[in-house]
């Protein structure tokens, strides 16, 4: 995947088209790689990591259906299929097939051009959705929970799982006191010997706090005697 541009894997036996897209293509702001062969598509997929495929169904050694659906086990980026195959039974089977959009020869450009945009963008769209899912932000404060790890300042604050579990359930419940009751049942419960140590709900918090450091944008708050409250100045 580039660092600056979407690139775009074009799989294409006719060497004139393939050549004419990819300068359409490349003028409009994207990388390309472009390949005429199934085999040849195959070296390249995983390596680049593309953004888009742009694969012609009918190949010399092989079909691109068939090539869509070996790159959906391990890329979910869109697929757009070009093809001279205009029955309705045709495009319901690319799109069974794993493929999002299905443009028939001869085409304009410009629908070319446009469609590649319109699947990029929304491709962008839902990976933007995905990380705002999975990842929490309070000040300067950052959870990602996919890979359970806080980072302050984009600095890894190195928590261990269950200092991190800790923390999620305050930050999920920012601004409300917590007993030291309620976070022992939540973590550390499951396994555990009978009864509720709040004693190490109390050291595990004081490490939390020693790995977060002092920031202005974010606090855990300890009242003696009683519970554990998060609050962020920034969210």
């Amino acid at each position: 995947m580039s660092d600056c541009k979407p690139l775009i894997l074009m799989v294409e036996d006719d060497e004139n088209m393939a050549r004419f897209n990819a300068r359409k293509l490349k003028r409009s702001g994207y990388d390309v790689l472009s390949v005429h062969t199934a085999a040849e598509a195959r070296a390249l997929a995983r390596e680049s990591m593309p953004d888009l495929f742009v694969i012609d169904i009918e190949l010399p050694d092989g079909d691109g259906l068939s090539l869509c659906r070996e790159f959906r086990q391990y890329n979910d980026a869109p697929v757009l299929f070009l093809t001279c195959r205009k029955k309705l039974e045709d495009k319901l089977t690319g799109l069974d097939s794993g493929g999002d959009y299905y443009l028939t020869k001869p085409y304009e450009m410009e629908e070319f051009v446009a469609v590649v945009q319109s699947l990029l963008r929304r491709a962008a769209q839902t990976r933007k959705k995905v990380a705002e899912a999975t990842v929490i932000t309070r000040g300067a404060l950052t959870l990602n929970l996919a890979r359970s790890r806080a980072f302050v300042n984009g600095l890894d604050a190195e928590l261990t799982l269950k200092e991190f579990a800790i923390l999620l359930m305050l930050v999920q419940n920012a601004g409300k006191e917590l007993t030291g009751e309620m976070i022992y049942k939540s973590v550390f419960s499951e396994g555990a010997a009978p009864g509720i140590d709040t004693g190490t709900v109390r050291v595990h918090i004081s490490r939390i706090k020693k790995k977060l450091g002092d920031d202005d944008t974010f606090s855990i708050l300890t009242r003696y005697g009683g519970g554990y409250k998060f609050t962020s100045r920034k969210t």
